[in-house]
C-alpha cells in the first residue's frame, strides 16, 4: 500500500498521467502496431547517380539506361548481388515508368519499413 501511495505522489509531483492501468496499456499497443507502415519493397530508391539499369544480373550485360539518386523503384526479386527492379516513375535519366531491369544491390537505398 505504501508503494502505491509513493507512486501516486511521484506522478502527481511530476505532473504526468504517464501511468496507465494495465488494461489501458494493453489496448493501446495494438493501435500503435496497426498505425505502423508495413515493410514492402515499394519504398526503395536508387542510392547513386549514374547507376546502370542492366538487362541481366551481370556487370557484363547490356545497359538499358542510367538511374539517378532518389529515382523511385520497386524491388521485384533478388539474384545474388543484383535486384530485379521496376521504375515507379520516369527516371531522371529518361527511362519511362514501368521499365524493368537489374541493378547492383549496393546502389539501392533499402525499403523504408518504419513508422513514426
Amino acid at each position: 500500500m505504501r508503494r502505491i501511495s509513493l507512486a501516486l505522489t511521484t506522478v502527481a509531483l511530476i505532473g504526468g498521467a504517464a501511468l496507465a492501468a494495465p488494461a489501458q496499456a494493453a489496448t493501446a499497443a495494438p493501435q500503435r502496431a496497426a498505425a505502423a507502415k508495413p515493410c514492402n519493397a515499394d519504398n526503395a530508391a536508387i542510392y547513386t547517380d549514374g547507376t546502370r539499369l542492366r538487362t541481366k544480373a551481370s556487370a557484363s550485360s547490356g545497359v538499358k539506361g542510367q538511374l539517378y539518386f532518389k529515382d523511385p523503384i520497386r524491388i521485384l526479386s533478388k539474384s545474388g548481388k543484383w535486384d530485379y527492379v521496376q521504375l515507379k516513375a520516369k527516371s531522371r535519366g529518361g527511362l519511362p515508368k514501368g521499365t524493368r531491369g537489374y541493378v547492383a544491390h549496393a546502389n539501392i537505398i533499402p525499403p523504408y519499413c518504419g513508422g513514426l
